[in-house]
Parts: structure tokens; sequence; C-alpha cells
């Protein structure tokens, strides 16, 4: 790395261009896909978050990059502070150099500045983040639903969310009523993850009466709110669509109900990698929760790193508690901004 002269730090205003540039090169047309990865994710990629966008440069030129978002998550009466972590890359002709290496490490010192209590990343490619720390934990719900997805009976009225008389705040509105995450969202994140980047929505209606909705990307549906009835009548009108896959939280009490109506299959995956940063206030937020001690609630400075990991966030494997652990919380409701 000294040999190439690299220095990291964050993206100056100027640099932005070049930043959106080398991103959409290496994640937009090396994939041969389309679009603009500053669209998909305006919030992480904005100039307010400019000492977040963590930038490695050669003589002055920009050659890599890892950003943060620094995200709330409400859990009981305590919110944790999560990094989500996106557009981690080198330049082509740069890569296996220690660009990466440089710029995920400067990420783990930058969250610890900020005071986030852990870092979260969504990766098809592991072993380069487990040899930085990184674990896989906590889990998701996939349903794939098939192709000619039929219901018994399918009572409500679906519609577009585009050209609908609705507003993104009564989406807000009725995600927010639903409490089924633990995300900390504001309205106009709930806007960006249904009308941004060739991202959309459906509605379920009921007598005129908003009951649920569907927020899709191009194949996707990453987001779905009503109770089981409305989500049988939302997945097949998007089954119909070409939307095959689903994203439930993890244990979610809809999931057997929307089952036993559609030809579905659901998966259980891993929610994402996850890096503790601030490991004392994590499990001090924890403690003052439960009103038990680390030793109690097996947190216990004896345990390493990857063994707290499983404790307090789990795998895709686990069934609903009355433990206070792990934390069942939907980051990947958080993944679209």
């Amino acid at each position: 790395m000294a040999r190439l002269n690299l220095q990291v730090g964050p993206c100056r205003r100027r640099e932005l261009p070049t930043l959106r540039e080398m991103l959409n090169d290496v994640f937009i047309t090396e994939r041969g896909a389309r679009g603009d990865l500053f669209d998909f994710a305006p919030l992480l990629y904005s100039e307010a978050n400019l000492e977040n966008l963590r930038v490695v440069r050669m003589r002055g030129r920009i050659v890599g990059h890892a950003g943060i978002l620094p995200r709330p998550i409400r859990w009981r009466s305590q919110v944790l502070r999560a990094g989500l972590i996106g557009g981690v890359c080198a330049r082509e002709d740069l890569r296996g150099t220690g660009i990466g290496t440089l710029a995920m490490e400067n990420v783990a010192e930058r969250m610890a500045e900020l005071d986030l209590d852990f870092g979260v990343l969504w990766t098809g490619s592991g072993g380069f983040y487990e040899r930085l720390g990184w674990r896989h934990a906590g889990g998701i719900a996939v349903m794939r639903i098939a192709e000619a997805a039929e219901a018994g009976e399918v009572r409500h009225e679906i519609m577009p969310f585009a050209g609908s008389p609705f507003e993104p705040e009564d989406l807000h509105e009725l995600h927010e009523g639903a409490a089924r995450t633990e995300v900390i969202r504001t309205p106009e994140e709930t806007r960006i993850a249904l009308t941004s980047a060739g991202r959309g929505a459906l509605l379920a209606l009921e007598g005129g009466r908003l009951n649920g909705y569907a927020a899709h990307t191009q194949g996707d549906v990453r987001e779905i709110e009503g109770d089981s009835e409305a989500c049988v009548s939302l997945l097949t009108h998007a089954a119909g669509l070409g939307h095959r896959l689903c994203v439930f939280p993890l244990n979610d009490p809809r999931i057997p109900e929307v089952a036993a109506a559609l030809p579905v299959d659901v998966e259980r995956r891993p929610l994402g990698m996850v890096l503790i940063v601030d490991r004392e206030g994590l499990v001090g937020k924890i403690e003052a929760e439960t009103g038990h001690s680390a030793q109690e609630l097996g947190i216990g400075e004896d345990l390493d790193d990857e063994a707290l990991l499983a404790r307090v966030f789990g795998d895709e494997s686990r069934e609903p508690t009355d433990d206070p652990l792990p934390l069942d919380v939907h980051i990947g409701y958080l993944d679209h901004v």
C-alpha cells in the first residue's frame, strides 16, 4: 500500500461526480445493469453525508470507496445506532492491492467516531469481510412465489401506488401503525422507498380504504404491509407482474397464513454481516432495557465478539422466544435508501 501512495478520508463535495462515475462503473456498467447508484441510495450518497463517504485516493484521484449511512433502530425503549455500509469497491485495475481493506478499516474507525453500536452490510462475497472481523448474523424470511400464484379468494382491489389518490404519508402511517419492525424511518424515507430508482408499490384496498401495500423493485417485493389477507391479495397480483420474491421479517406471524393460501416456498437467510463497533455501549443498552446484568444475559466479557454476535442477533434458524435475546430487528427494511 505504501508503494501505491494511498490516502483515505472523507469525500469532498467537488469529488462527488468522480465518485459517482466510479461507483456506476463498478456496480452498474460492469454488471450489465441499468440506472444510477446515487439514485438508488440518495441518503447514503448525499452532500449531507460526505463525511461518511470514505474514499481512498492515489495521487489525488479516487480509486476506492466504502460508505456509511448512520441509522437508528428502536429496540423496546432503547435506540440502537447502526451504520449501514454500501458501495465498497476499488477501481477495476487496482483490485487486490489492499484498497478495499484500507477503506473498510477506515470505515470501522469512522463508525467508532460516530458512536455507533454496530455496522451492517449485505454481500454475496463474505470472505473478504470475514477477514476484517465481520460475521453473518440475524435472519430474514424470503418467500418465493410460484409463477401462477392463485389464491382461493382475493377480496382486495389492487392498484398501483403511482397515479392513486394516496400519498406516501398514508403508507407511512400504515407502516408505523403496524409496528412490525423496529426500524425508525421518516416519511421522507418512506417516499424514497416507494418512488425512487425503479421502485414502486401496489396498494390493497377494501371499500376504497387502504388495507396494505407491497413496495417492490423490478423483481422483488422488498416490504409488505397489511394483514395476511391483504398480503395474499398483493402477492397474487405481484406474481402476475413478475415479482417472484417477497422479504418478511424472520418469524413474521403472517407467513404461515400466506403460505397456506398461496403456492410459495419460504427460505430463511442471514440478515447480513455485522460488526460490533461499541461493545460496551451495546451491552449497556441491553442491560438497561432488561434489568439484567451482562453475565445473567450470557453476554459477559468472557465472550469473544463472534459469540457475542450470535447471542445478541442470533441467526436465521432462531424461533420466537420469551428470552430478550437475540434482538429481533429487521434491518432489511433500512436497505432502501
